[in-house]
């Protein structure tokens, strides 16, 4: 799974919750997988900020 991937369950689950699209039922694993989303998300974020820092870190200095 990509980031994008990832970003747009997350949006479109986000979207169902809010505008009450998910029955009562469906609530509870709706919420789960925004969880792990999020969580996913939140992740690769880290880790491109980790090899971005890295890159930077590696340039010349002036």
């Amino acid at each position: 799974m990509t980031y994008q991937d990832a970003y747009d369950q997350l949006t479109t689950l986000v979207y169902e919750i809010e505008n009450e699209q998910v029955t009562l039922d469906e609530l509870p694993g709706k919420i789960r997988l925004a969880t792990e989303l999020i969580t996913y998300c939140q992740e690769r974020l880290r880790a491109v900020e980790t090899e971005y820092q890295e890159v930077i870190e590696r340039l010349p200095k002036r």
